[in-house]
């Protein structure tokens, strides 16, 4: 500290009487203070208790992460949170690729993202937006229980044509590995329209069919995924997408058959040049309309018609 000192007049009275009196004023400088201060500084940033956290929402503006060199946003884990509020997400790092963004679309109630694995999602065809049913069948592995179709609900169901008949899944079903077996769970929609697992390995599926001995895809099913089982136990992330919603399917003409395609139907017949075909009533004349190769039967004769609208018959022989 610098003390600045000035001479006064001398005393008239009292004690020490002509005794000059000198005043000095404590002159303490900008830089002595800001040294003052920033040790404060350092003495509370070397105790031990923590430094103050930022309050983003109220105390942040306009943040920007663009360059950070890494960033992750959401929470990550294996089983989703049993409790959540509104707008909340979460990664599922145990589910399939493509299946693994969760937001709270309600409270404590988890729903599948669009934005992973297809939904309601913004496109960037002039507004265009994915198909809803791009989620449809996802599969959640959590505590060695494989969720499928979690989002399939009465108000968004989870729609699969077989043939001309289209089946509703409005709820989920789970499969669970049982058991000490291992093998491929075979996760498809059958010819008949059941959710099926199917697997070498033991299974004990609710919501759907468990099929023992299936080593693939059975003919004529839509397939979903598969996951693998290894010693009673389904194997985290191994599951295999093989849903495909973008698919066509030729049919080619053989020996005797036609195909003739009308307005998306297509329409199977015998080729009648290499084929006979049956006539359902028998010709009355001889003459009576008909195709080479065309023939008919009653109760006393065969009938061949052996040119255009020329008929030929034979009677039947004594019976056995």
């Amino acid at each position: 500290m610098i003390y600045d000192c000035f001479p006064g007049s001398p005393r008239s009275s009292g004690v020490n009487p002509g005794v000059v009196r000198t005043t000095c004023i404590l002159n303490i400088s900008i830089l002595t203070l800001l040294s003052f201060g920033f040790g404060l500084v350092g003495q509370a940033f070397g105790q031990t208790t923590p430094p103050t956290t930022v309050n983003l929402q109220t105390q942040g503006r306009n943040p920007d992460f663009s360059s950070f060199s890494f960033t992750r946003p959401i929470a990550v884990g294996t089983t989703l949170p049993s409790t959540c509020q509104v707008g909340q997400l979460f990664f599922n790092s145990a589910a399939a690729a493509g299946t693994n963004l969760y937001a709270c679309t309600a409270t404590n109630v988890w729903s599948l993202e669009a934005g992973n694995s297809g939904g309601s999602g913004s496109g960037s065809g002039g507004g265009a937006s994915f198909a809803a049913q791009l989620g449809d069948f996802g599969t959640t592995l959590s505590s060695d229980t494989l969720t499928v179709g979690a989002g399939c609900s009465a108000s968004t169901p989870c729609n699969v044509r077989v043939g001309n008949t289209v089946y509703s899944f409005k709820s989920s079903a789970t499969v669970t590995a049982s058991g000490s077996t291992s093998g491929l769970v075979f996760i498809y929609i059958d010819s008949s329209g059941n959710l099926t697992a199917g697997s070498v390995a033991s299974l004990t599926c609710t919501g759907c069919l468990y099929v023992s001995g299936v080593t693939a895809f059975p003919s004529g099913s839509i397939p979903l995924f598969n996951w693998t089982v290894t010693g009673g136990s389904l194997t985290a992330g191994s599951g295999v997408d093989f849903r495909a919603f973008l698919s066509t399917k030729a049919l080619a003409s053989g020996p005797g058959i036609l195909v003739a395609e009308n307005a998306g139907i297509s329409t199977i017949s015998i080729d009648p040049s290499v084929a006979s075909t049956y006539v359902l009533t028998p010709p009355t004349t001889s003459s009576s309309t008909c195709s080479t190769g065309q023939f008919s039967i009653d109760s006393n004769y065969y009938y061949v018609c052996s040119a255009p609208s020329v008929w030929k018959r034979i009677p039947w022989g004594s019976s056995f």
